[in-house]
């Protein structure tokens, strides 16, 4: 590429720092795969797929979780490698450090902006350090990317990518129906294309087969979506104008990692002008090619529906769908192979002629995406993501991994079960378990705690002592660690507390119960 000679020509020691950068980035990676303290999602993950003995079985745990398949099934089929979650974080490692390495192997851009996007927030944390599936939505997407010009001869590949991303995340079909729309008006509207393809005599076999692979897996990533319908609910009326605006705040935390406060109309207002800015800016662009063009639209406007109508988003980790249409919107942009990009055109990328000056803005906010992304991998090493990994590593120092465990709420002590690789006594299921069944759980009041361990004790009168494991906000307020407290027919000691994790949510407390006897 023309884009490469240049940047070689500029940047002093190009080859050592391609070399040295990825290297860092996976070892990094790898360190923080042994280190990284699961959370609850994590760990409900892994869960999933540790408590299935078949296929079969997979899919039913996985089905009320309301994610399509595909990364149960990889988990599934990589849990026993180690045997422990360190083989769910093993095989996450893979798959971001493959992603990383694709970029920095296809991409067309240069060397300062593949470092501040290799160490950014959602490719060195968000989708990196924290397992989950979203990184299966990266890799995907950037191979989909480094393939672009395999489209003149073969349509498979691509056929798998979207498939594919259908089975990954609701939020992942924005980046399939992009990929689709995008290669169907390029078949219609760039005549080099069709020739090209045409030229291919199996051209028709290989089209019958994309079609059906690429069907098949929508269809069958759309049934898995359909298990848990009931739980959507539909934006209730057609125009809402603060919603409309919180939606648009999801686009500009793609953008600069920020949201909104949604409370206050001034807020949404200023970033929606923003993101505006930014939108129209990152269009006038990749208006002159028009492939990235259909991709970076009509990825954006499938995804703004879905929020605006289905789901908002909770956190960055789904906003981060934007940014990895904008990031890959730009690739297609610089990389088309239909419309070479010149060495005067790459100049300007970086001097004039862009509306808003789009790279300046881009850099600008890559800038933000790898502080903010260096400060949260950093962060991780110095408090834990959770306090689950440390409450079950006490537990088992102490010898009390065997003992009957009471534990609530059953979303937040998954994490602790799954590091104990036991089950625990879940009152939100009435019965045992490990994680969250979502299917079967009711939810229970809180300050009503006592009260289940109650119902427990009833119910398993052979049992004298027992511990109990209470995640932050179902914990007895003011019982420090040595005190006590009688309780009807049982008295409650604490024993320990685990505060020292990034989530809230994430701190856990011990006690001892015990039966009084009369």
């Amino acid at each position: 590429m023309e884009i490469k000679r240049i940047n070689q020509i500029n940047v002093p020691y190009q080859r050592f720092y391609e070399i040295l950068l990825p290297i860092l980035f996976i070892s990094i990676g790898l360190f923080a795969a042994f280190n990284h303290a699961l959370w609850r999602d994590e760990m409900q993950g892994w869960l999933v797929a540790w408590q299935s003995d078949n296929l079969i079985d997979l899919w039913k745990n996985n089905a009320p979780s309301g994610h399509p398949v595909l990364w149960s099934l990889l988990i599934y089929f990589s849990k026993n490698i180690t045997g422990t979650p360190i083989s769910m974080q093993l095989m996450h490692w893979f798959l971001g450090s493959s992603a990383i390495l694709i970029f920095w192997k296809y991409s067309p851009f240069n060397l300062t902006t593949k470092a501040l996007f290799t160490f950014g927030y959602f490719p060195f944390w968000e989708y990196y350090f924290v397992c989950r599936h979203y990184v299966i939505a990266e890799l995907i997407i950037f191979i989909f990317c480094a393939i672009y010009p395999l489209k003149s001869k073969t349509y498979i590949p691509f056929a798998l990518c979207v498939g594919l991303l259908a089975n990954t995340q609701a939020l992942s079909w924005s980046l399939a129906f992009a990929i689709c729309v995008t290669l169907i008006f390029d078949w219609f509207f760039n005549p080099n294309q069709r020739k090209n393809y045409l030229s291919n005599k199996n051209w028709i076999y290989d089209f019958i087969l994309s079609i059906f692979i690429s069907f098949s897996l929508l269809c069958f990533g759309a049934f898995s979506l359909l298990q848990v319908r009931d739980s959507v609910k539909l934006l209730s009326t057609f125009i809402d104008i603060r919603h409309f605006l919180k939606v648009i705040g999801q686009i500009f935390g793609g953008y600069v990692l920020i949201i909104p406060n949604s409370s206050r109309f001034i807020d949404l207002g200023i970033c929606a002008l923003i993101a505006l800015i930014l939108l129209v800016s990152t269009i006038s662009f990749i208006k002159y090619y028009r492939s990235s063009l259909i991709f970076f639209s009509s990825g954006m406007i499938f995804l703004f529906l879905f929020n605006y109508f289905l789901f908002l988003g909770d956190g960055s980790r789904h906003y981060g769908y934007y940014f990895l249409l904008i990031i890959s919107s730009v690739w297609l942009s610089l990389y088309k192979k239909d419309q070479q990009v010149t060495s005067s055109n790459y100049q300007n990328f970086f001097t004039e002629g862009n509306l808003f000056y789009f790279p300046n803005l881009f850099t600008i906010c890559l800038t933000i995406h790898m502080v903010v992304g260096v400060h949260m991998a950093l962060n991780d090493f110095l408090l834990p993501y959770s306090s689950g990994k440390e409450t079950a590593q006490y537990i088992q120092s102490k010898g009390w991994q065997d003992f009957p465990i009471f534990a609530t709420r059953d979303v937040e002590v998954a994490t602790v079960s799954g590091y104990l690789d036991r089950e625990f006594y879940l009152p939100e299921l009435k019965g045992f378990g490990s994680y969250a069944q979502w299917a079967k759980r009711v939810t229970l009041d809180r300050s009503k705690t006592l009260d289940e361990v109650q119902v427990y004790l009833d119910e398993f009168p052979k049992v004298n002592k027992l511990l109990l494991l209470l995640s932050n906000g179902s914990s007895i307020k003011n019982l420090e660690p040595g005190e006590s407290i009688n309780f009807d027919k049982f008295s409650v000691i604490a024993d320990s507390k685990f505060e020292n994790s990034f989530h809230d949510s994430e701190m856990f407390y011990l006690y001892w119960v015990e039966r009084i006897i009369d």
